[in-house]
């Protein structure tokens, strides 16, 4: 995906006790706000499916593991339950913790909604 380095939003999850860390050790995530047309069209996706049905489940995963790999640029000070490096979305979805998965797509959501001009005050 393409992208601008001033687009990306420097964003250190509270995952744990992580805000309370000392800052060189503190996980940190470089993400890319979705633009309005792209939060519409995620949205559409979802419509006309039963809320809590096997389908809607399991295009929502789709939607999300999406999200999450093309809009989480980076991640620093991170790594998986065998000490490898989770240095990206992709990575993170596929070994990280879901809870840091979750709190990563309710960050993009929020910020995705601010106006640009909000993002960077």
């Amino acid at each position: 995906m393409n992208y601008k380095e001033e687009d990306l939003v420097e964003f250190i999850p509270e995952h744990g006790d992580n805000r309370e860390t000392e800052q060189e050790s503190q996980v940190v995530c470089n993400i890319l706000p979705m633009t309005g047309e792209e939060v519409r069209a995620y949205q559409r996706v979802m419509v006309g499916l039963k809320p809590g049905s096997p389908q809607a489940m399991k295009k929502a995963e789709s939607v999300v593991k999406r999200i999450i790999a093309e809009r989480v640029v980076s991640i620093d000070n991170y790594s998986d339950i065998k000490g490898n490096p989770i240095i990206d979305g992709a990575e993170l979805w596929d070994r990280g913790e879901t809870s840091l998965v979750d709190e990563l797509y309710e960050a993009l959501q929020s910020i995705s909604k601010l106006k640009a001009g909000q993002r960077k005050n």
